[in-house]
């Protein structure tokens, strides 16, 4: 037999009859495996919208109770399109990222597992139900810029990464609650200074690809308006 490791491979039997050549086709798959926290459990394993982080990272149950992280990751690697594990995965991965040259000791893991739980978070998804925040449903077909394939994953969670304290570091934007307050009382003479651009320059329309589930993740535009 022949061997393909690392390959992905469906076989199908056609009538020529109906097919005066090879049909094309489309596959929906789940793809690579990763490792996620051992408190975690993936919509996947429960066949629901929302991921949860009940698992006890003992006895490995699933408990009807958050359950806090104790830092390790399951011993089996699991399918999930949470961005920020699998943002984990390419830094420590040694055939098709970083793991040559990083190792799980370099990287935040508390920070991504921050920017995790907000991916998960539920919003609305425009129809009346709701959705994960942020998911990544993607494929790497040559290679880049290992740097650059970083930041652009990085994104996916609005976010970018830096090294600090010997360690990369990924922040995202999100909101939060003010730092400090400016008022008339701590601002000299009381007065404010006001900018802003003219509104014949302001952009109010904003055009984005991006790949629609209900289209077979085909890239399709979509326009936004801005106030």
């Amino acid at each position: 037999p022949m061997s393909m490791p690392y390959t992905a491979m469906a076989r199908i039997s056609t009538n020529t009859q109906q097919f005066q050549s090879v049909p094309r086709r489309t596959y929906e798959v789940r793809g690579l495996k990763v490792q996620v926290p051992s408190n975690y459990v993936t919509r996947e394993e429960l066949n629901t919208t929302q991921a949860l982080y009940t698992r006890n990272v003992v006895t490995a149950a699933v408990e009807n109770t958050y359950q806090d992280w104790d830092g390790n990751f399951r011993t089996e690697k699991i399918y999930t399109d949470n961005p920020a594990w699998i943002f984990y995965d390419l830094l420590i991965n040694n055939r098709y990222g970083l793991g040559e040259f990083i190792s799980s000791a370099d990287i935040d893991k508390y920070a991504l597992y921050r920017i995790a739980r907000y991916c998960d978070e539920l919003v609305p998804d425009g129809n009346g139900g709701f959705e994960p925040r942020f998911r990544a449903n993607l494929y790497l077909a040559k290679a880049k810029d290992c740097y650059k394939v970083l930041k652009d994953m990085a994104t996916i969670f609005r976010g970018m990464l830096y090294w600090m304290d010997g360690k990369l570091t990924t922040i995202m934007d999100e909101k939060r609650a003010p730092i400090y307050t400016f008022n008339k009382s701590n601002v000299v003479d009381g007065n404010f200074e006001y900018e802003h651009t003219g509104s014949k320059t302001r952009k109010n329309q904003i055009i984005i690809t991006w790949n629609n589930p209900q289209n077979e993740f085909k890239l399709e535009p979509c326009l936004l308006y801005t106030s």
